[in-house]
């Protein structure tokens, strides 16, 4: 999956806090991220349009307080399955934080399936704007795929995940 995702995050107010510039030691980010299918995803793989949308609830800094909420959308057009192997994919995201400032996050995805549940994992470095040269990962739970769906002419045209995003 390749894709440029933009996220907006707005401030909440916190009195005393530093802006991003400050670049705290850490920030932390609660997220929910939300998929459509069009069309949907069925057993075998076939070309789909994929929608992302990310919300970012919180986000708190260590070594400097920062309180932010957002969200960020993007298109990736691709062929995909249910059973289709789960293989490592690089992706570049721009975060736009609510100051105004951004930050580009390279990463790759990979997806591992535990029992009743799905782990997205993206892990790289931030590589432009704030936090450059620093770690960054972002860790989603996704319920198991229904493979029942699968099997059905509609597919899957949605499915969710909540997770944490970090910068270290």
């Amino acid at each position: 999956m390749l894709g440029v995702a933009v996220a907006a995050l707005v401030p909440v107010a916190v009195p005393g806090a530093p802006a991003l510039a400050d670049a705290p030691a850490a920030v932390v980010c609660t997220t929910s991220s939300h998929w459509s299918y069009s069309p949907g995803v069925v057993l075998v793989p076939r070309p789909l349009r994929t929608t992302v949308r990310d919300e970012y609830t919180s986000c708190t800094g260590l070594g400097g307080a920062v309180a932010a909420t957002g969200d960020s959308e993007f298109v990736v057009d691709r062929s995909a399955g249910c059973l289709e192997p789960l293989a490592a994919v690089p992706e570049t995201r721009v975060i736009t934080w609510g100051d105004g400032s951004t930050s580009a996050f390279t990463y790759t995805v990979t997806v591992t399936s535990a029992p009743g549940a799905d782990v997205i994992t993206k892990i790289g470095t931030i590589t432009g704007g704030v936090f450059a040269g620093r770690s960054a990962q972002a860790v989603q739970a996704a319920p198991t795929t229904d493979l029942l769906l699968c099997l059905s002419d509609e597919g899957i045209t949605r499915q969710s995940s909540v997770g944490t995003f970090t910068v270290l």
